[in-house]
């Protein structure tokens, strides 16, 4: 007798859709919460196929690192400057006015710059988007019962996979 590995068709394909609604969530979510100004976090959001493993499934998401700190807020203590050039393009992304004392944005974006490494940052609030859009999406499809619709799919098409090559069930020789 052979049995055949438990294959998840089924629910694989619908964690796939469960995890691009998500990501499609999130960045809606960052968008509303006014924290995709240049795009980059919203556009680094990729999402790898989804692996079983012998404890579940998993299905890696990756961004970049701030996207953390939108998540959960921030405060940068004092030290190394960040870039001028990143400032320099948020400034002028977030059309924010050069004060007078300033003869140009990257003199300005300087200013910040220097600021930000000689004293920190001072404590950024959270702009979550991950978990409220986890929540979006687990709530359209565990109401719809798509989830528990796949598993039980999985279930029964491995059931009778095995039936099928079980000697002695379904006439089997």
């Amino acid at each position: 007798m052979s049995i055949v590995p438990v294959a998840y068709l089924a629910t694989t394909e619908e964690l796939t859709l469960i995890v691009n609604a998500y990501k499609e969530e999130a960045i809606t979510k960052i968008t509303q919460n006014g924290s995709n100004v240049t795009g980059r976090l919203a556009s680094s959001i990729t999402i790898d196929p989804v692996q079983i493993t012998s404890t579940g499934f998993v299905v890696p998401i990756t961004m970049l690192k701030y996207g953390e700190y939108v998540e959960t807020g921030a405060e940068r203590g004092r030290g190394k400057q960040p870039p001028v050039q990143a400032i320099e393009q948020w400034i002028k992304l977030k059309r924010i006015s050069v004060p007078k004392q300033f003869k140009d944005p990257k003199q300005f974006a300087f200013a910040i710059a220097y600021n930000i490494g000689k004293f920190g940052q001072r404590y950024k609030k959270p702009r979550p988007f991950l978990g409220p859009a986890i929540d979006t999406v687990l709530q359209q499809f565990i109401s719809a019962g798509k989830i528990s619709n796949s598993v039980a799919i999985d279930i029964n098409s491995n059931i009778q996979i095995n039936a099928n090559r079980t000697p002695g069930l379904n006439g089997n020789k």
